[in-house]
């Protein structure tokens, strides 16, 4: 039977002498395996069109039990000529697949997710390289709100007191303040930070860039903090390839 869906390319390898191996993240049906058979022949196209950061109309032929399928066609549909082009673009998109690779499952579609991924990728691509560090945090929070992890930042964790100047605490994975601090607290946050965050988790994707935070020290601060918060509740931030490369 012969399945067709658009797909998101988060990795491959090489298989054989001539194939490749892909993982994808579906919109239909979640996370997904192919494999195209004879595509690192110099004449095969889907060597280039197999990539990692491609978005691509995909068709393949669908076998219940087995655990990779066979890829019949793959076009791409949406390029991103200026990330290909940044350095600093094709990192911060590659956090994005990253943190995807490890989090969806197989067989578990989710249609919201996937278009909060496309979407997000489009915005890195067409964006000024002081606005990608935006995108990172607004595509963290969203995804952190669709998988029920939502951090609370309304309110501290330990005493319900409303929260101002605070800490994330590594033994309840959530926000604390200052007087119920215990040894595993860290990342002292002001309510300049929790401002910010409130306007990620309330503003609509389009009209995020018109953030104006004068000291970038405040989103670096929040993105470091959500990657202790996934780190916590969802996937060890080791795993994550793409947090070893520099920008």
């Amino acid at each position: 039977m012969i399945y067709e869906t658009e797909a998101l390319i988060l990795n491959r390898y090489p298989y054989g002498d001539t194939s490749i191996i892909c993982n994808l993240f579906t919109r239909d049906y979640g996370r997904l395996s192919v494999i195209s058979k004879g595509a690192r022949k110099l004449k095969n196209i889907n060597s280039a069109i197999l990539r990692p950061l491609q978005f691509i109309d995909l068709n393949y032929y669908y076998r219940p039990k087995r655990n990779i399928q066979l890829l019949k066609e793959a076009t791409i549909n949406k390029h991103f000529f200026q990330t290909h082009n940044s350095y600093k673009k094709i990192v911060s998109s590659y956090q994005v697949i990253d943190i995807m690779n490890q989090i969806c499952k197989i067989e578990n579609p989710n249609e919201i997710i996937f278009r909060l991924v496309k979407r997000i990728m489009k915005k890195i691509n067409l964006c000024e390289n002081d606005k990608i560090i935006l995108y990172k945090i607004f595509f963290k929070l969203q995804l952190f709100k669709y998988i029920g992890y939502q951090p609370m930042i309304e309110s501290c964790e330990i005493c319900n007191n409303k929260l101002e100047n605070v800490l994330f605490d590594w033994g309840i994975g959530q926000l604390i303040c200052t007087k119920c601090k215990t040894k595993n607290s860290n990342i002292n946050f002001s309510s300049k930070h929790l401002k910010i965050i409130k306007y990620f988790s309330n503003t609509h994707i389009d009209n995020i860039d018109q953030l104006d935070v004068k000291d970038e020290k405040y989103l670096h601060e929040i993105d470091k903090y959500l990657l202790y918060f996934l780190s916590f509740h969802i996937i060890n931030v080791k795993y994550l390839k793409s947090i070893n490369f520099q920008i």
